[in-house]
């Protein structure tokens, strides 16, 4: 027991353990994080450094310029289609009831938004507060109306 005892002893005995000399930091050198939207380096990773780094005017237009290349893609999408068609509805909707207010029926800006195809109904979603569109037979659902295409 006595000889498992000092063997155990000589292997866990930390002063015993080497350290590699590329695995320790250059003592002057200091970690540095990269920023994606602004395109420089952050000397300090924390929170309070990344909230006063993001208010300054280089990220904001480096963040504006990094998405709008990438809007006319996404209005393109279905996800744009959406987005779209549920600004649009919202200007016609009752606001008490959620209704669109004349459905079928020419509006004043003169855009005709068509009942829903046979099928379909409309839910909304309790989380988002936006609503959806439910093919009853299938199930499937959708974000975008059947057969509606917003104005502009």
């Amino acid at each position: 027991a006595d000889i498992l005892r000092s063997h155990h002893r000589k292997t866990h005995d930390p002063s015993s353990y080497k350290t590699s000399p590329h695995l320790t930091p250059h003592p002057t050198t200091m970690p540095r994080f990269f920023d994606d939207y602004s395109n420089t380096y952050l000397t300090h990773d924390s929170a309070a450094g990344r909230k006063q780094q993001r208010r300054g005017w280089k990220f904001r237009e480096n963040f504006k310029l990094h998405y709008e290349k990438h809007l006319p893609e996404w209005r393109a999408g279905p996800m744009g289609l959406a987005s779209a068609q549920q600004a649009y509805l919202r200007t016609r909707r009752h606001p008490a009831t959620g209704q669109i207010v004349g459905e079928g029926v020419m509006g004043p800006d003169g855009v005709v938004v068509p009942p829903l195809p046979e099928g379909w109904k409309e839910e909304l979603d309790q989380a988002t507060g936006v609503f959806y569109y439910m093919e009853e037979s299938s199930g499937k659902r959708s974000w975008v109306r059947p057969g509606f295409r917003p104005p502009g």
